[in-house]
């Protein structure tokens, strides 16, 4: 079952910050730009972070808010003890898409957030195995890439 969340106006707030911060911190770090599509960067900051936030809200845990951490983590909430990376995509048939960089003991659940800020749905889930598998690697135009249809993923329990 889906999840819609709207963010509120604190948390819009808060989500374009972080976005900012978060997207300068990398760069002075070095760290590559990663992004996939020719959306602006701002844009695929806040849409991750609000798409994290929103997670974070349903399952009413907080959410990291460091902006100059030396080594960033892998995953973006701590969810009943299990490490969660969520990936949000403006598309609401959006496929659940990782770097060939993960590997699959870096987290230990990706959730599916589909829209735009500030209105988001929480679609679906997967187990890291489910995902990171050579069966999964795709080529969706932009280089390979892990990639789940939402049919594939599991459905919340609400």
């Amino acid at each position: 079952m889906a999840i819609e969340i709207t963010l509120n106006r604190a948390e819009q707030v808060l989500a374009k910050y972080l976005a900012e911060e978060r997207f300068k911190n990398a760069r002075r770090k070095g760290k590559p730009n990663q992004k996939v599509g020719d959306q602006p960067d701002w844009y695929t900051d806040l849409n991750g972070i609000g798409g994290e936030i929103a997670v974070a809200k349903k399952f009413n845990v907080y959410f990291d808010t460091e902006l100059d951490s030396e080594e960033l983590p892998e995953h973006d909430l701590i969810i009943n003890g299990k490490k969660v990376d969520v990936k949000t995509t403006k598309y609401s048939d959006g496929m659940l898409l990782a770097t060939l960089k993960k590997k699959v003991d870096s987290v230990d659940i990706y959730v599916l957030v589909t829209g735009e800020f500030p209105v988001y749905t929480i679609k679906k889930w997967c187990l890291s195995e489910d995902l990171i598998d050579k069966k999964n690697i795709k080529n969706l135009g932009k280089g390979d890439g892990y990639a789940l249809d939402q049919d594939l993923l599991k459905d919340f329990e609400v």
